[in-house]
């Protein structure tokens, strides 16, 4: 049955949240839930709704980067960023699609009346989110200020033949307010709690990697746990709206919204942990936790070859849970599919025993879970390593506790407080991914010592925690008082 459903969900393409696509895709997910006995809850949430209605370059077609506004004009061709002031620009991708957000920054700071992408891969379009300011912040923004479209490879060499020629550019979008779902089930357990499983429905192009496999995975988890023996925990299994974009303030930290939004109106105080499935296709599928003591108990239980990453991956739904403290593992393949990331040629393949594999991992997660079952002292020593001598005091206090209960509780608050997704370096450099650190503010202070003024700065809440003017006595101690805070904050509880 599920089967059937996976090919009905790949015949629909960019569900983009608050869509008459996202509204098929929600029907036929009702649809099939009711069918193996489950009566979802659709959770509507305000969105953004963006549609890109039709894109040209002169002759060449292309597609529209969210979320642009239409635009119709001309201009002269250059593929020289340094001298794009008043013309339009056409360069590359480069073989890292999100460098696709620095370039079009810097084409607007120097001025250029519009930006054609074409990529570095031959016969495909692709979309990333454009933004126009050196910024994830969560607070409100904008749209971008100039047009950015994409066109394929060998358009794009086309076009570079046409440089200090005029051009056409024509784009058509349709932006407006509307609905997303968040669509929510429940599966009975044995004993208290419950494990949550999500993983998001809207998705760029044809997206199948991204995400229609982890909601495929979803689904088949539903029909497993349904008609066999009941699991340990309750499943809670959710399926997100607007991860890709879709909040309504335009705020620069665009993903991720839709799981946001549900956290923030949702009682989590019964889960244990987290499982989030995005762009997990295929083997070794990577595993990136809140903290060691769940990860490490998560990747006991696998059945496929994996890699352990570390703490949670920032560009996922999995960093809202791990963000409140919630034991949360996010299972993605990310770096190894940038050749199709966001592409039309992200498309079906056979996924049914890497799937199923998927859900026979799930599912002995949960039935082998205990609290008492997690082991510390991974996180013991990577807490020793990151925190400087100057708060040994804090790790001493720590391993005075045996309660493994009251031990999960305190590094949930460890995770909460100290984990954060970090910028090293500037906005402006190419090739540079968002990383999730366990206490930046040691990073600075140990670099500051060293004599090493690099930037470091926090996502979201957009603080600069160093930079290569500051004061080095007011940097460290600003960050000696915010981690003394928060130490002190966390040990009241011990």
């Amino acid at each position: 049955m599920s089967a059937e459903l996976l090919s009905e969900l790949s015949s629909v393409s960019d569900v983009i949240a608050g869509s008459e696509e996202e509204l098929s895709v929600i029907v036929k997910l009702r649809s099939y839930l009711e069918e193996v006995g489950i009566h979802p809850k659709i959770y509507p949430i305000n969105v953004l709704s963006w549609k890109d209605l039709g894109c040209y370059v002169s002759s060449y077609r292309c597609v529209c980067l969210p979320p642009i506004r239409s635009y119709d004009m001309q201009g002269v061709l250059t593929d020289d960023l340094s001298s794009c002031d008043g013309k339009i620009l056409v360069v590359s991708t480069t073989d890292f699609p999100d460098n696709i957000w620095v370039l079009y920054n810097l084409a607007v700071e120097l001025g250029a009346e519009a930006v054609i992408f074409y990529d570095e891969f031959p016969s495909r379009y692709r979309r990333i989110v454009v933004t126009g300011v050196w910024s994830y912040s969560s607070g409100r923004g904008s749209y971008p200020p100039i047009p950015a479209v994409h066109v394929k490879y060998e358009d794009g060499i086309k076009l570079r033949r046409l440089v200090r020629s005029h051009v056409d550019l024509r784009c058509v979008t349709e932006v407006k307010s509307g609905i997303g779902y968040n669509v929510e089930a429940f599966v009975g357990g044995r004993k208290e709690g419950e494990v949550l499983v999500s993983a998001h429905h809207d998705r760029w192009l044809t997206g199948f990697r991204d995400n229609l496999i982890g909601l495929y995975t979803l689904m088949k988890l539903v029909e497993r746990t349904s008609t066999s023996k009941t699991p340990k925990y309750a499943l809670r299994l959710v399926s997100f709206t607007a991860e890709e974009f879709g909040n309504p303030n335009l705020s620069p930290w665009y993903w991720s919204y839709g799981s946001r939004e549900y956290a923030r109106t949702s009682d989590l105080s019964n889960v244990e942990f987290v499982v989030n499935l995005d762009t997990a296709c295929k083997e070794p599928v990577r595993v990136n936790a809140t903290g060691p003591e769940i990860g490490r108990f998560f990747v006991k239980h696998s059945s496929i070859n994996y890699v352990y990453e570390g703490f949670d991956h920032p560009y996922t739904d999995g960093l809202t849970f791990s963000s409140m403290g919630i034991p949360t593992i996010t299972l993605q393949n990310m770096r190894d599919i940038d050749e199709v990331y966001h592409t039309d040629l992200d498309t079906w393949y056979d996924v049914e025993l890497f799937t199923d594999s998927l859900v026979s991992w799930i599912v002995d997660s949960v039935n082998n879970f205990e609290v008492e079952r997690l082991e510390f002292h991974e996180y013991y020593q990577v807490l020793k390593e990151s925190l400087t001598d100057h708060f040994k005091w804090f790790i001493d206090k720590l391993q005075t506790i045996g309660d493994a209960v009251k031990l999960s509780r305190i590094f949930r608050e460890v995770s909460k407080e100290l984990v954060k997704p970090t910028i090293l370096g500037s906005y402006r450099d190419l090739n540079k991914d968002i990383i999730t650190l366990l206490a930046p503010h040691v990073l600075v202070i140990n670099n500051l010592r060293r004599g090493i003024k690099s930037e470091v700065r926090l996502v979201g809440d957009d603080e600069e925690l160093c930079c290569s003017t500051g004061n080095v006595d007011e940097i460290m101690e600003r960050c000696f008082n915010h981690l003394n805070k928060v130490l002190g904050k966390i040990i009241t509880m011990v």
